[in-house]
């Protein structure tokens, strides 16, 4: 990436990227004229003749560079306002989201009296950078603004049935400390839920919650949610009111109360 108006890291990290795109092309041609070409193993009747092969003069280029060193330069990336940044982080969205600074792609409605109301209050407005223009997806924002506590984009649009919503990633991190309500998006086969499941336990949404906690990172593995805490998992089979919030601290407390026996 020879363009100056990105830092040494953001170089790195972009050449980094690259080195191990051409790094894996390389080997799955190789591969490929092993298999089908008359030079190689090939036992078709008629194998391909390669008419040319890749250059593996200096393959494979390094592309295993220092992880925080990594991670920093996606972030230059993320908040530059640069075209060639955009380019950047469409490709790293797909192929190395787990060194970009934000989550999966998720919506909430903007809607007056609900929880992501306050949060919503605390967004900075700001012009796009290139984490908004590939979080828009080519869609019509009304405004950008950035999270304070996460440096997260933060968009206002309109859903497919024109309904106002925030469309973000979701935060990896917080600078200060772990907001009070951790949050999760899940895919459309993973439902929590909570309340009195008519004999069943709400121990995915205890799980999720309890790897929350510690590390916003986390990737909850759902197979395992019957060893989620047991408090955790009382205190969400428990009928709340609707619009109950349950804080951090609350949650924390669950967890490390073991439910009481009948």
């Amino acid at each position: 990436m020879g363009n100056d108006a990105f830092d040494v890291t953001s170089h790195l990290a972009a050449t980094d990227m690259a080195n191990d795109i051409r790094n894996n092309r390389i080997d799955g041609t190789l591969h490929d004229n092993e298999i089908f070409g008359k030079e190689g193993r090939s036992e078709r009747r008629n194998p391909v003749v390669i008419a040319a092969v890749p250059d593996t003069g200096q393959h494979p280029l390094r592309s295993d560079g220092d992880r925080q060193v990594l991670e920093v330069g996606w972030l230059g990336l993320a908040l530059s306002t640069h075209p060639d940044a955009v380019a950047a982080i469409e490709v790293g969205v797909g192929r190395q989201p787990d060194l970009l600074p934000f989550g999966a792609l998720t919506e909430v409605p903007v809607r007056a009296g609900a929880v992501s109301e306050r949060w919503a209050r605390r967004l900075t407005m700001c012009d796009p950078t290139a984490a908004h223009v590939v979080l828009a997806q080519g869609k019509r924002a009304e405004a950008f603004f950035l999270d304070p506590l996460t440096d997260m984009p933060v968009l206002r649009t309109d859903d497919r049935e024109g309904q106002q919503v925030w469309r973000f990633y979701a935060p990896l991190s917080s600078r200060p400390r772990p907001p009070n309500w951790p949050r999760s998006s899940c895919t459309p086969s993973e439902r929590l839920w909570w309340g009195d499941g008519w004999g069943d336990r709400p121990s995915e949404a205890a799980t999720v919650i309890n790897l929350l906690l510690d590390d916003l990172g986390a990737v909850p593995n759902l197979r395992e949610h019957w060893n989620a805490p047991k408090g955790l998992t009382a205190l969400l089979n428990e009928d709340h009111k609707q619009g109950t919030e349950l804080t951090r601290s609350t949650l924390l407390h669950a967890r490390m109360t073991p439910p009481r026996t009948r």
